[in-house]
């Protein structure tokens, strides 16, 4: 499998060629924090089109807010594509350790579990950037430049779906989990959260209406 080391320094094609490739990363994790990333800079987008509007003047403090923390979870979403796909890798090379022993056994063992571990944490992570990002995409669609609640929609749209790709990573690999308590937890934790994102995609739709009819 070939290393790949800041995917999105590729170009848009280089990126979606890598990923239509045959080689298993980047793949879906990597995809759903690239949705979180849009989904922020859309955010940021609202504000930037809302501050320094005379008709949004009472809302200037907010969307600066809004703004500087839109970045920072884009930025953090950037990081996540990367990682993702440095913990799918981080699996593949532990499983590919060598087994003749029986300390080699247990070493590839311990491998393959710390490496699963990671590879549910880094979606996990991401996973809950995308309940943080879509709290914003209320604030920028409650209080945002109304000819921009298309842009607030669409973010949302690609927060939950950031959220649902992180989550589906995150229980593929529960089943590599040596303790159910530690498999259930995560479980719940997913079940939760979808919970929560889905009540505020609905909210964000419920914001939108009003300008898109």
């Amino acid at each position: 499998m070939k290393q790949l080391n800041n995917l999105l320094d590729l170009t848009v094609n280089d990126f979606l060629q890598e990923l239509s490739s045959d080689s298993p990363a980047p793949g879906g994790g990597s995809v759903s924090a690239f949705a979180i990333a849009m989904a922020a800079s859309l955010t940021e987008m609202v504000a930037n089109l809302t501050l320094g509007r005379k008709k949004y003047a009472e809302v200037s403090a907010e969307m600066t807010e809004l703004l500087a923390l839109a970045a920072k979870h884009a930025l953090a979403a950037r990081h996540l594509v990367d990682l993702d796909s440095e913990a799918y890798t981080q699996v593949m090379q532990a499983y590919q350790l060598p087994k003749e022993t029986a300390a080699e056994k247990s070493a590839r063992r311990a491998a393959i579990l710390a490496a699963t571990r990671n590879a549910i944490e880094v979606p996990k992570q991401t996973a809950s950037l995308a309940y943080e990002v879509m709290k914003l995409v209320q604030v920028a669609l409650a209080k945002g430049n109304s000819n921009t609640a298309s842009d607030g929609l669409v973010a949302s749209y690609l927060a939950l779906a950031g959220c649902k790709g992180a989550i589906a990573n995150i229980r593929i690999n529960l089943t590599g989990l040596k303790e159910p308590e530690e498999a259930a937890e995560y479980d719940q934790f997913c079940q939760d959260l979808l919970v929560k994102m889905e009540a505020l995609a609905l909210q964000a739709e419920i914001r939108a209406k009003p300008t898109l009819g």
